[in-house]
């Protein structure tokens, strides 16, 4: 009895350890799409004036987003050992991603 019992709990912790990676690899995707979308297509609106901030504010991003997609691959790896640091990644991933579509929605607002 108490052995099903642990397959349970096993198997709880494989859902959701294997649910991380890919949440990981969604934001990064996200993130450095919606900036390569930004870059590719729009210009910036002029309230940005020199613009120099918004390129780097749209670098970032996109390196954030592409880090969040390599560290998603690290966790694959290994996802029981790596989830305490996944799970902090997947936290410092919301801010690039907050950036990308703040700036999206400044260039279809002001443009």
């Amino acid at each position: 009895m108490a052995d099903v019992a642990r397959r349970e709990v096993d198997a709880d912790a494989v859902a959701t350890v294997s649910r991380i990676p890919a949440a990981m690899g969604a934001f990064g995707l996200a993130t450095a799409s919606l900036t390569i979308n930004l870059a590719a297509t729009r210009e910036p609106p002029p309230c940005f004036g020199d613009s120099t901030y918004y390129r780097l504010a749209l670098v970032g991003s996109f390196l954030a987003g592409v880090a969040q997609v390599a560290a998603a691959v690290w966790v694959v790896d290994d996802p029981r050992s790596r989830r305490a640091v996944a799970k902090k990644i997947i936290y410092a991933s919301i801010a690039p991603l907050v950036v990308a579509v703040g700036l999206t929605g400044a260039v279809l607002l002001l443009w």
